[in-house]
């Protein structure tokens, strides 16, 4: 397998228009899931209504009868979990309002996005989008919500992945594609045309 070596730059508007699409499906899920399919009342707030509304992880979590499980196969559930830590609910204990992990994913958000702007591999153009707009997609949640909306429960019996979102699966992929591109770059398979 090789790649082709392409000019810096050259995919960055379709790149960007990917992390758009990556967090707009990001958001778009969390509203679906948490007002249309878990919600124990009838009725939710349209998407605009609820994705312009700012209200803390505590007004959430007084309202948590109002979610409910709903199980599609042995092994798959959407259930609402609040993830005050990282992806898949590493370092929970570390506040209601973890202005750290803000900051850090914007910093690494930002270092991708200028990463992106100089990369040379297709591979690339897709890893990072999906990277950067998956991180962004939970930052939008920690400023709204003080936490992570998860939805997704993958498990085998009783033993339960950490519940996780479309944000965190994008992560996880573009991450997949990341390492790709490393193994392939170290192993010198790419071409270096003269033209891009």
């Amino acid at each position: 397998m090789s790649e082709q070596v392409i000019r810096p730059g050259r995919y960055f508007i379709v790149a960007f228009f990917l992390i758009l699409v990556v967090i707009g499906l990001d958001q778009a899920s969390k509203w679906f899931v948490m007002e249309t399919m878990l919600r124990v009342k009838s009725e939710g707030p349209d998407f605009w209504t609820w994705f312009k509304t700012r209200d803390m992880i505590e007004f959430f979590a007084d309202q948590q009868e109002k979610y409910k499980q709903v199980v599609f196969t042995p092994w798959l559930n959407f259930t609402m979990v609040w993830n005050k830590g990282v992806s898949f609910g590493m370092g929970a204990g570390a506040g209601k309002t973890p202005l750290l992990f803000i900051a850090l994913s914007l910093m690494i958000s930002f270092g991708l996005l200028v990463w992106l702007v100089l990369a040379r591999t297709k591979m690339l153009f897709l890893a990072l989008p999906l990277i950067i707009g998956g991180a962004i997609g939970n930052v939008i949640d920690r400023v709204r919500f003080g936490a992570v909306a998860d939805f997704i429960d993958v498990h085998i019996a009783d033993r339960h992945w950490p519940a996780f979102n479309v944000a965190d699966a994008c992560v996880c992929i573009g991450a997949f594609f990341l390492i790709l591109d490393t193994i392939f770059d170290k192993s010198g398979t790419k071409k270096d045309p003269k033209n891009a």
